[in-house]
């Protein structure tokens, strides 16, 4: 047991203190590309779906990834899982992945007014060139979900707009927002 200057209390070896309250957990940062101009359709039944889109980029040394968000917005009536996914590259290993819901309940908002966004169960620690996904099991070339993207030029320096399909694209950023602690 120490005494903890900055709060004023004594804390246990486990970051508790003598009265049962835990430390607040660290300040969440937020690293994002909020800019966009046009919008990319995915669905899984198309003859030429695209299951999936993101960003591709390197995540800086020692930050614990809590949260991944993308503007999507929903057009027709699709239905399917949306899933986020962090994967490393190449190898396509997944880091973490949660299925934010149901493709009916994705926003149907233009221009996009809030994140559709996931808080992992697991945080962890990437430090590794990476996919940021949005994936969708479902929909067809009329029921779809959308992600925002920003066309024309890259917004962010060595980063790269990411699609199933046609691939690697240097002059599109996704839109998209991460939450994290260092």
């Amino acid at each position: 047991m120490g005494f903890d200057h900055g709060r004023g209390f004594a804390t246990l070896s486990n970051g508790g203190n003598i009265w049962g309250f835990s430390s607040p957990p660290p300040e969440l940062k937020v690293e994002e590309q909020v800019e966009w101009n046009t919008v990319v359709g995915l669905s899984a039944v198309n003859l030429l779906g695209k299951k999936w889109a993101g960003q591709m980029f390197w995540i800086p040394p020692n930050r614990k990834i809590a949260t991944l968000a993308f503007y999507l917005v929903k057009l027709g009536t699709p239905t399917g899982d949306v899933t986020f996914t962090i994967k490393e590259f190449p190898t396509g290993i997944v880091l973490n992945s949660k299925v934010w819901g149901d493709a009916s309940d994705v926003p149907t908002d233009y221009p996009p007014l809030v994140w559709t966004e996931v808080e992992f169960d697991t945080p962890i620690l990437i430090d590794t060139l990476v996919r940021m996904l949005v994936e969708f099991s479902g929909g067809d070339g009329e029921n779809q979900i959308a992600l925002f993207l920003q066309s024309g030029g890259s917004v962010k320096p060595d980063e790269e707009f990411d699609m199933d399909v046609e691939g690697v694209d240097p002059t599109k950023d996704a839109a998209y927002r991460y939450k994290y602690w260092e």
